[in-house]
């Protein structure tokens, strides 16, 4: 019986599979029958015979939607990754239990020498105004071995979880570091924002939106398929709806690489402006707070060129080694561009030293300045 239901064609075979099974309930299980009375002549009722009602399912509960610490310390159950800033390669593996402890594996990048510990998360308030859910983790290393000498840091560091969604069957936690000093992220791959990421299987259950102009943020790029999954936020990068990325592709005739903005598409939880065909698919993808046709005219102000600048993978490294920002409070035009000069440089006693000048353009191009040949070269 079963060769001859996986012979015929897709929806037909469905259907003799729930013919024999029964249909599905939401939680995955099949609806068996109660009536043990039932006759064989009940299975050949009339046509005019009221129909079954629909067994359609309906939406889930959003697992990202806590309610309370339990339900956060339970979606933080299990084994999460991290991946350095521009790598697809894991670098640290964290697997928490229920109780709050945890196991850490990381690779030293400087060696390569994989080194083990262990430790305790401890949920916070960042700012308490009365919310159910903790939106803060201190990771902790245990006492008993702060004397290895392979330990490379005293602790994980302690985050703020500024984002979360599901993004093709993984949960995704936007984190940012909160803490003095360095935390185990930032000291190696000098990323003051790392992401982890834990598979679960879990599919997203709303639909994109169609014919619209809507903030987002992009959590995944595949070039390969010209696909790009956004999760819909509100202009401040608040979450819209339930926490999932869904996946948008590019519509005929466009590509990724063509998009103004393509150089600096940045996934895991940049904010991004979208715009959809009367299909769902991609027509234009642009940086939010720098793009002058979806937003007022005009040109960037110093912190938003700010903004722009630190996300550049070079600016983090020399944030990190000491140098600070100066608003020249003077402006460039470059490639027809009214750019915001900055310096980067450091405190020497009383005056600041300037070492590197900036431009940064309201598109978001970044360029740096060439003393020796005086121009301005683009930072990739």
């Amino acid at each position: 019986m079963l060769l001859m239901v996986f012979m015929l064609p897709g929806c037909a075979a469905l259907q003799a599979l729930e013919d024999i099974w029964g249909p599905k309930e939401p939680d995955g299980g099949s609806v068996q029958e109660t009536d043990q009375t039932q006759s064989p002549s009940d299975s050949t009722a009339p046509s005019s015979a009221k129909p079954a009602e629909s067994t359609k399912q309906q939406p889930q509960a959003d697992p990202l939607d806590f309610a309370d610490e339990q339900a956060l310390r339970a979606a933080m159950e299990g084994e999460w990754v991290y991946c350095p800033p521009m790598s697809d390669q894991p670098a640290v593996w964290i697997t928490f239990s229920a109780d709050g402890n945890f196991q850490i594996r990381a690779r030293n990048p400087e060696n390569g020498v994989m080194w083990e510990d262990e430790g305790f998360c401890y949920l916070e308030y960042w700012e308490d105004g009365g919310q159910a859910v903790p939106d803060m983790m201190r990771l902790t290393l245990s006492q008993e071995a702060a004397g290895q000498s392979s330990r490379p840091v005293s602790n994980v560091g302690d985050f703020l979880i500024a984002q979360k969604t599901l993004c093709e069957g993984e949960i995704v936690l936007g984190l940012l570091q909160l803490n003095n000093g360095d935390s185990l992220f930032s000291a190696y791959d000098y990323d003051m924002f790392p992401i982890l990421k834990k598979y679960t299987g879990w599919q997203p259950q709303e639909a994109g939106r169609k014919a619209e102009i809507f903030c987002a943020a992009v959590y995944k790029v595949d070039e390969a398929s010209q696909t790009v999954w956004l999760d819909d936020t509100t202009q401040d990068g608040e979450n819209i709806g339930r926490y999932e990325a869904l996946p948008y592709q590019m519509a005929p005739g466009q590509t990724l690489n063509s998009l103004p903005d393509w150089p600096w598409l940045v996934a895991d939880g940049s904010i991004w402006m979208a715009q959809t065909d009367e299909m769902g698919r991609l027509i234009d993808l642009r940086i939010y707070l720098y793009d002058s046709e979806f937003t007022e005219p005009g040109g960037l102000t110093e912190e938003e060129a700010a903004m722009i600048l630190v996300e550049a993978y070079e600016i983090q490294g020399y944030l990190q080694q000491g140098m600070r920002m100066f608003f020249e409070g003077e402006t460039e035009v470059i490639g027809g561009e009214t750019c915001i000069l900055i310096s980067l440089g450091t405190n020497d006693e009383d005056h600041f030293v300037r070492e590197i000048y900036y431009a940064v353009a309201p598109s978001g191009s970044i360029y740096t300045y060439d003393v020796g040949t005086d121009t301005w070269n683009a930072v990739t």
